[in-house]
C-alpha cells in the first residue's frame, strides 16, 4: 500500500511537471510550430529567439487554404504586421506562405521545396524553415470541379542564425 501511494505521488508530480513545462516554453533559436485542424484551427503563438538574443513571437495564421508564418516583435499586441514581409507590401506566394494546394504531392515537390531560407537583413538574421510533416486533403468530393485543398496538419522546424554579411532584404 505504501509503495502504491509513493508511485501515485511520483506520477502526480510527473504529470503536473509535464503540464507546466508544456505551457511555459522557453525561447529557443530552434522551435517546432505545429498546426492541426483537428486540435485547434486557431493560430498558435510560440516564442522564437534570434541569434542576437531577441525573443520574437512566431505563429501560423490561417487564411482559407493558406497558412501564413508570422513573425512579430516582442512586447507588441498581436496584429496583422509581419516582420517576414520586409517591405510591408509583398504580394503573391511568398516563402512564409504555405498553401494547401502546394503540398498535394508532398513537401519535396512544393514550390519552395521542403526547406526555405528567409533572410531578414533589418533584423540581422535568417530563418531556416523546414517542413517536417504535412497532410492535406480535398475539400470537395465533387469530381466535376477542380478540387480545393485544406491542411489537416503542418509541422515546421524553424531555426534562426546570424545573417552573413552581404545578404539581401
Amino acid at each position: 500500500m505504501k509503495t502504491l501511494r509513493c508511485i501515485s505521488v511520483l506520477l502526480f508530480f510527473v504529470i503536473v511537471g509535464t503540464g507546466i513545462a508544456g505551457t511555459q516554453q522557453a525561447p529557443s533559436n530552434q522551435v517546432r510550430l505545429v498546426y492541426s485542424a483537428k486540435l485547434s484551427p486557431h493560430s498558435k503563438s510560440i516564442p522564437l529567439r534570434s541569434s542576437q538574443g531577441v525573443t520574437y513571437r512566431l505563429s501560423l495564421v490561417q487564411y482559407g487554404d493558406l497558412l501564413e508564418l508570422i513573425l512579430q516583435e516582442p512586447g507588441k499586441k498581436p496584429d496583422h504586421s509581419n516582420l517576414l514581409d520586409w517591405t510591408g507590401n509583398l504580394h503573391g506566394y511568398q516563402p512564409y506562405d504555405f498553401g494547401a494546394w502546394d503540398f498535394v504531392n508532398g513537401a519535396q515537390k512544393s514550390s519552395y521545396g521542403q526547406s526555405r531560407v528567409i533572410k531578414l537583413r533589418k533584423l540581422g538574421m535568417e530563418m531556416h524553415v523546414k517542413v517536417i510533416k504535412v497532410h492535406v486533403e480535398p475539400t470537395s468530393a465533387d469530381s466535376s470541379q477542380e478540387p480545393n485543398y485544406q491542411f489537416n496538419d503542418l509541422t515546421l522546424e524553424i531555426t534562426t542564425q546570424s545573417l552573413a554579411k552581404g545578404g539581401s532584404n
